[in-house]
């Protein structure tokens, strides 16, 4: 899945709890306007009969996109972003000598995926970041006949096959199904038998919640195409998205809180947005139509509300689509102690004392999970290491992290703290295992399960009992209505990633294009039709 996440701020001197919208290039350019829009008169109603006026709540990527079509088809358009700043949970923070994106990295399935046109356009430095990587265990390097991510891939080819065999099969969490696969193959070691479960948990590092809630039915396993990573950094595509948008300081508001909908399904009376302003101010705005596009964990947790409420099958939709938390902490050294020869470094906790015993393992951890703690260190849990080194020239390490350690570490505030919690990783990806580390230059992490505008968490995950198919088939049932949605985790086709959420913005636009009798004509470079 993507890793389109993430809010960020320093560790020393910033709260947490207050969403950070820093390094908003855009913020600077774009005037906050702050007036309350009444109900029109009747010269305005003929007025907009010709004219219609859509409400884009949210100014990520698919807030931008939806709007920029709507422009472009002479709709008159008001875009109400909470922050200070443009583009969501992508987030790109620049300094004199580095770009770091802080939210969205990666461009998925690159030969699918209509934004890969742009990167060559915007002339944006890339890298792909699919060399082999290296794996390792709490004992070190795990060798070349290490083969227990062949037997993790079989068994997510496993799960497939099984749930479209037996549909009515009750779902189950990947951990228990991954441990009751391998004790009933007959053809795997038992090394490999007692470690793949936890070379499993790789995938928590993509859908960024933990194995033992992730779901079995639903299993979105790892990506088989390319990914390149935005070296170049990933503002360059939301500036490029919302370029014609910011020729009128009127349509993109930042610093606008939207509370509540007034919504009507017909069209025939406007729809009412409420919000207060950045001084604070409380105002209504008034349009054809609504997009709503905050994301999946807003409407989890009921921050803004909806008159009348929300259609029953979207609400049941939105309660059996579960979102998740993939963190990111970044460590910059004054000197690379790492391999620089490989993209990624994978680690695998150690299986616990119960499952090397139930599956007669010759395998010894001196220090399992269970017999540690969960909460001892960083080698309990699975973790990704991007090699920042080899792809941007930066002496830094990006450690990825799943729920439920993401809302612990986002919660530290203390550098130091951070560091000896994830020091006995780096000891273990040292080539040189006899020197000290060198000397650590900076800290930063993530914050995205302390904000309420990322709806304390990163993108969609399927967790038991999950069905998101009820949400997909909710949109489509709604596909007239004048308030529409959009954002990664409106489609099954690319959830989780930029361009999945790029794209609903575009089916967003063009089911209100169609409502008002206007027809959708496909011109710029990244358009699918």
């Amino acid at each position: 899945m993507a890793q389109s996440f993430h809010i960020t701020s320093s560790i020393m001197g910033n709260s947490p709890l207050k969403p950070s919208n820093c390094c908003s290039g855009l913020a600077a350019r774009l005037a906050t306007a702050t007036p309350v829009e009444s109900a029109p008169d009747e010269a305005k109603c003929a007025e907009r009969s010709e004219r219609k006026k859509v409400i884009v709540v949210g100014a990520g990527i698919s807030g931008l996109r939806a709007a920029s079509i709507l422009h472009s088809h002479g709709c008159e358009v008001v875009v109400l972003e909470a922050r200070d700043r443009i583009g969501g949970r992508i987030l790109t923070s620049r300094t004199e000598n580095r770009v770091r994106d802080i939210g969205a990295a990666w461009m998925h399935e690159t030969s699918q995926n209509s934004l890969v046109e742009l990167v060559p356009r915007l002339s944006i430095p890339y890298y792909y970041d699919d060399g082999a990587p290296l794996y390792f265990t709490r004992d070190g390097r795990a060798g070349s006949q290490f083969k227990a991510k062949k037997v993790a891939d079989e068994f997510a080819d496993y799960c497939t096959w099984y749930y479209q065999t037996h549909p009515d099969a009750e779902d189950r969490t990947v951990d228990e199904f991954a441990k009751e696969f391998v004790l009933q193959h007959k053809l795997i070691t038992d090394d490999e038998r007692c470690w793949a479960p936890q070379a499993v948990r790789e995938v928590e590092l993509w859908i960024g919640t933990s194995t033992d809630q992730a779901s079995s039915r639903h299993l979105s396993y790892f990506i088989t195409e390319r990914n390149l990573y935005m070296k170049g950094g990933y503002d360059r595509i939301v500036d490029w998205t919302a370029a014609s948008l910011t020729k009128d300081p009127a349509i993109i508001r930042l610093g606008h809180h939207v509370q509540r909908v007034e919504w009507k399904e017909d069209g025939k009376e406007l729809a009412g947005v409420h919000y207060t302003d950045a001084a604070g101010n409380a105002a209504l705005i008034e349009g054809d139509a609504v997009v709503m596009t905050v994301p999946l964990g807003v409407y989890h947790h009921n921050l803004i509300s909806f008159n009348p409420p929300l259609p029953s099958d979207i609400q049941e939709g939105i309660s059996k689509f579960s979102y998740g938390a993939l963190g990111k902490i970044f460590f910059e050294f004054t000197d690379v102690f790492w391999s620089k020869d490989n993209d990624q470094f994978i680690f695998y906790p150690s299986p616990t004392d119960e499952f090397e015993h139930s599956s007669a393992s010759s395998v010894h951890s001196n220090a399992s999970m269970s017999s540690m703690g969960e909460k001892d260190n960083i080698l309990n849990y699975a973790t990704v290491t991007i090699n920042l080194w080899i792809m941007t020239g930066s002496k830094e390490l990006c450690v990825q992290i799943a729920e439920p350690l993401t809302q612990r570490i986002e919660a530290m505030k203390d550098s130091e703290e951070i560091y000896r919690f994830f020091e006995p990783l780096f000891k273990l990806l040292r080539i040189e295992p006899y020197k000290a580390l060198p000397k650590l230059v900076s800290v930063e992490t993530t914050h995205w399960t302390q904000d309420p505008l990322a709806g304390y968490g990163t993108y969609s995950a399927d967790k038991v009992g999950d069905n998101p198919l009820l949400f997909m088939e909710a949109l489509e049932n709604h596909k007239n209505s004048r308030l529409q949605f959009a954002g990664e985790h409106c489609t099954r086709i690319a959830n989780g990633c930029v361009h999945g959420a790029f794209k609903t913005g575009e089916t967003a636009a063009e089911n209100l294009l169609r409502t008002f009798g206007i027809p959708y004509q496909a011109s710029d470079v990244v358009s699918l039709k």
